[in-house]
């Protein structure tokens, strides 16, 4: 009961604090393609995360400048680490309404970025609160529970499994 209260709690700061709201229209044209700087959000689920590297590898080789967020924890799971660039937090860094801490904010306001990707499947109030957080035009994720509004383009996973959710996620990338 009060997990579900902190949750509508932490949308609602989110909303009134994080959202950025676009008053121009976005032409999607090679927007990703044209693209240099990328912010990827790195999936909290172990499953996903060894998946989501595909998508890193396919960036890297199109010469694109690559910055991760993802837990502290999972910093040694990235192959080639000098090729990223990374913002790594801490669970203490993650408040009781599932928001970032305010030290972690005024860190990431002052990123701005072309592409920011939430590769994250399931809805996460505190990856939703950082993808807003950091400067960008473009915001991509997966359709999820209550994000209709924290991202410009979202891409609907009807794959059960998580392979190939990435695999289609990516092709759908890729058109852009």
């Amino acid at each position: 009961m009060f997990e579900g209260i902190k949750r509508k709690i932490g949308h609602f700061v989110v909303k009134r604090k994080y959202l950025h709201k676009n008053i121009e229209q976005l032409a999607y044209n090679n927007v990703i393609s044209s693209a240099k700087d990328f912010f990827f959000i790195m999936p909290s689920f172990d499953k996903d995360f060894y998946h989501t590297l595909e998508i890193l590898k396919y960036y890297l080789n199109q010469k694109k400048v690559i910055t991760l967020f993802l837990p502290e924890h999972k910093y040694n799971l990235i192959p080639d680490k000098e090729k990223f660039k990374f913002i790594s937090f801490l669970p203490y860094q993650v408040s009781r309404f599932y928001l970032p801490e305010k030290n972690l904010v005024a860190r990431l306001n002052a990123k701005e970025f072309d592409v920011v990707i939430d590769l994250n499947r399931s809805e996460d109030i505190f990856f939703s609160a950082i993808s807003n957080i950091v400067k960008s035009k473009i915001r991509i994720s997966f359709v999820k529970e209550l994000s209709e509004s924290y991202y410009n383009l979202q891409i609907v996973d009807k794959q059960g499994d998580s392979e190939a959710s990435y695999k289609s996620f990516l092709n759908y990338l890729q058109m852009f």
